[in-house]
């Protein structure tokens, strides 16, 4: 019998398995899951390329391409015979698997099993994390949802998976997500005129110096972000920020708005009382958080 060190000085096994064991002849390939017949002779060719008789990997990385084609150069002894003859390894790893009985099999083909889950899934994260670092992506995108239900439905897809493409993501799949946004907002709707709702107000300065506002509306089912606007020609004074905030509280409709709520700026206050002397079913009030950072300052 074949020592197990024996069979696994082959490095093509690093990148291969046998689904089933009472199939010597059927390698799986651990990239696109390709089933060679052949032994781990033919398999390293399909992940290598180039060879008439198999057909090429295309999800099979440059380095290990190079590891298994210097591994075959060396092993080559007859360049005209080469592509019909399995290596010694080969014949090792077929006498191996015919010796042990069916309980020993079946217990190193789990192990076999395990080992390339784990190598699988450490070079799918080592993929995920790469595209991370390259485009910037901050890590705490990994503890979303959808982070989670996206690697879920690649791993359902199985293999092969076709990527969207750059005019997928910004045309047909975006409008989708559009119309799946609007159907949750229209649910917040029937809670706006159930419960009532508070419009909040959220300005900050981009680095080019504008004013920008995001408006955002709670209410019992949570906070919904509507939209966010170039406010710049609108903070100069009260009575522009009133216009502004009476617009969008028309938007939400008056008989479902409660309060909105804004910092403590002057052209707010100000913009508050006019909205309250127009509106008198709703309140205008100033933003707890920044009342305490005024306090402190």
């Amino acid at each position: 019998m074949a020592s197990d060190n024996g069979r696994r000085k082959d490095p093509g096994w690093k990148y291969n398995y046998l689904a089933n064991v009472e199939d010597k002849n059927a390698v799986t390939c651990l990239f696109c899951n390709k089933v060679t017949k052949g032994g781990i002779h033919r398999a390293k060719q399909h992940q290598v390329g180039n060879f008439k008789n198999s057909t090429k990997c295309l999800k099979c990385p440059d380095h290990v391409r190079e590891e298994l084609a210097q591994y075959m150069a060396e092993k080559k002894s007859d360049k005209e015979n080469y592509d019909k003859m399995p290596d010694f390894d080969d014949i090792d790893n077929m006498i191996e698997i015919e010796d042990v009985d069916d309980d020993e099999g079946k217990m190193k083909q789990t192990n076999i099993n395990d080992k390339l889950d784990k190598e699988k899934r450490a070079q799918a994260c080592q993929y995920i994390g790469r595209l991370f670092y390259l485009a910037g992506i901050p890590f705490n995108v990994a503890r979303l949802d959808e982070f989670k239900w996206a690697i879920e439905a690649i791993g359902q897809y199985g293999p092969n998976m076709k990527p969207p493409n750059y005019h997928e993501l910004r045309v047909p799949i975006l409008k989708k997500e559009v119309a799946y946004t609007n159907e949750l907002l229209s649910n917040h709707k029937q809670d706006w005129k159930k419960y009532g709702c508070s419009i909040m107000s959220d300005g900050w300065t981009s680095r080019t110096n504008k004013t920008l506002i995001n408006f955002l509306v709670n209410c019992p089912s949570g906070t919904m972000f509507v939209k966010s606007i170039d406010a710049s020609s609108f903070m100069k004074t009260g009575e522009k920020t009133f216009e502004l905030l009476d617009t969008f509280v028309e938007q939400i409709g008056e008989a479902n708005v409660v309060q909105v709520v804004s910092d403590n700026g002057s052209n707010y206050v100000l913009a508050g009382k006019l909205l309250e002397a127009k509106r008198p079913n709703l309140y205008w009030t100033p933003c707890a958080a920044h009342c305490i950072d005024l306090i402190l300052e």
